[in-house]
């Protein structure tokens, strides 16, 4: 009986102090890679209508930008100022706060388990594992219950949807689509920061390529966060498209122009923000 016992705590001790290893089908659950981009579509539900009827709604872009170590840990920088890690022996989600990090998320949890999200006061169950039609695929779900809301990551593709709605007020982002390892899967739409850096002033840049066929790229900068419009005029000075028209946080952004609908010729971009202004050219030439 003695032996047995010694035995029994010999082996309780070595199960708890198991190490786990990186689980890479876990891991596709929460793709982290400098590139990769989402868009989402931000719902808003306010008085009086409340939910589920939404009041406004605008599309934003979210990229990870860069990678840096924080006390020891390497952690992906998203351009909404986010810092993300998963933690290579449990599968958790860390989010870095400037000073330590928090427990967000759990990759390896399953239907009705208890996640100790030390973000936001837990635990949270994860409640629904149902396959979801995006992007002409049925794929993989976990949504995890929070105070008022939920969250569903996707198998393959991330973040798909975060947020709560209550009687009177609510907010909820919901995936349009993304760029995981250079392959788009829905539509993006919206616009996000295309670096961390915070410029110092307005300035509209010169599209390029110009001359163009059939596409350009427009970069603009943005010091402070602000309501901005960028419009398309043809020669004529005929608004014929508007690329921009939201609140932007600061940072560099960057738009793209299509304009195989449109004919040869010269045409303007227009910004305006607050008290700023200004025009540039470019020809498109087929």
């Amino acid at each position: 009986m003695k032996k047995k016992l010694i035995l029994f705590f010999i082996s309780s001790m070595f199960v708890s102090n198991i190490n786990y290893s990186w689980d890479s089908t876990a891991a596709k659950f929460y793709p982290l890679a400098v590139g990769n981009s989402w868009s989402y579509k931000h719902i808003i539900y306010s008085p009086p209508l409340g939910c589920p009827t939404p009041t406004s709604q605008y599309n934003f872009i979210v990229t990870i930008i860069s990678d840096t170590v924080r006390n020891g840990h390497r952690y992906f920088k998203f351009s909404n100022g986010r810092l993300l890690r998963i933690d290579s022996t449990t599968m958790n989600v860390y989010q870095y706060n400037g000073v330590s990090e928090c427990k967000t998320d759990s990759l390896l949890a399953r239907k009705n388990d208890l996640i100790y999200n030390t973000c936001f006061s837990g635990p949270y169950p994860i409640f629904d594992t149902s396959l979801i039609l995006f992007a002409g695929q049925n794929r993989r779900t976990k949504t995890m219950a929070l105070i008022g809301g939920s969250r569903t990551l996707m198998y393959e593709i991330g973040l798909y949807r975060d947020g709560y709605c209550e009687i009177q007020t609510g907010a909820m982002d919901e995936l349009n689509g993304c760029i995981i390892n250079g392959i788009q899967y829905g539509v993006m739409l919206g616009i996000g920061p295309i670096s961390g850096s915070v410029p110092d002033k307005f300035k509209l840049y010169q599209n390029y390529p110009n001359p163009f066929n059939p596409s350009t790229s427009i970069k603009f900068d943005v010091p402070k966060k602000t309501n901005l419009k960028l419009v398309i005029y043809d020669v004529l000075s005929r608004e014929i498209e508007t690329l921009v028209d939201e609140q932007l946080n600061p940072g560099e952004y960057e738009v793209r122009w299509n304009a195989e609908n449109y004919p040869s010729g010269m045409y303007f971009y227009s910004i305006e923000a607050g008290d700023f202004s200004k025009t540039g050219k470019m020809v498109l030439i087929k």
